[in-house]
């Protein structure tokens, strides 16, 4: 079953895949910029982890967090990112503290901030935000806190072979997640990533990764001229024509940046 959400200049979907469960949770918020503004200063996604209830509270207590946080604020500076990503951990620390059964629950964040004609992010794991520029080359602009840059090295180096039992099993494995303690690798973007050769971007949970970057740039390329809605739709269907058996939730944000430079 697909849930979308239809709002131009950016285009939200979801898909559970091939699991029980809905973890993945995303939010938009509009705070420091006019509250009557149709078009939102904030896009926050969150892949949850810890089975049953646990994935799903821990994405939705960081999307709470940062929404919070976001709508508080008068004026954007380097604090608001900072702020909302403590917030987002404490909250998720809280919920461990009344409810045992959360143990081991977690997630990965990515809160991005467009002011203009730049954006700024702050995000936590391997939940990529990418862009698509002029020329059709399709960039990766966050960390990736997964091993697979890690283990990427080693395989460039020879010391690994990409298709070992040993990459398999480790390529997807988080170096940091928000789990209420301390937070081990974060990316922050106080200072602002021009958007000028930014066609689109994209703000998504590990789920798109069913596709390679290449086949993701196919997508977003052959549906340029089409918008955010007709892209975000084609991706997913693209992932479910793979017929993964294992698909993870995949949550996708595809944004128009033009839409902000006009205003």
């Amino acid at each position: 079953m697909v849930k979308q959400t239809k709002t131009e200049p950016f285009f939200a979907i979801q898909i559970i895949g091939k699991r029980d469960e809905q973890e993945d949770s995303y939010g938009i918020c509009y705070g420091f910029e006019s509250q009557n503004s149709p078009i939102p200063a904030c896009f926050v996604l969150a892949d949850g982890m810890g089975g049953h209830s646990g994935g799903e509270v821990a994405s939705q207590t960081a999307i709470d967090s940062v929404k919070l946080v976001v709508q508080s604020c008068d004026v954007f500076d380097g604090r608001t990112l900072r702020d909302s990503l403590s917030a987002a951990n404490l909250n998720i620390a809280e919920c461990l503290k009344v409810n045992a059964d959360l143990e081991g629950m977690g997630t990965t964040l990515v809160a991005l901030i467009i002011i203009g004609e730049n954006a700024f992010w702050v995000s936590v794991g391997d939940s990529p935000l990418l862009s698509l520029d002029y020329n059709h080359e399709l960039h990766l602009l966050n960390e990736d806190h997964s091993m697979r840059p890690v283990l990427d090295e080693l395989v460039a180096s020879g010391v690994l072979k990409e298709d070992s039992p040993e990459y398999q099993k480790k390529v997807s494995q988080l170096r940091s997640a928000l789990t209420g303690d301390n937070i081990k690798l974060y990316d922050l973007n106080d200072e602002g990533f021009s958007l000028a050769e930014s066609k689109y971007l994209v703000v998504s949970s590990d789920g798109l990764d069913t596709l390679s970057r290449e086949e993701v740039k196919s997508v977003m390329v052959a549906n340029v001229k089409k918008g955010p809605k007709e892209i975000a739709s084609q991706l997913i269907n693209a992932i479910e024509k793979k017929g993964s058996m294992k698909q993870d939730n995949t949550t996708l944000i595809v944004i128009d940046p033009l839409a902000y430079q006009k205003r």
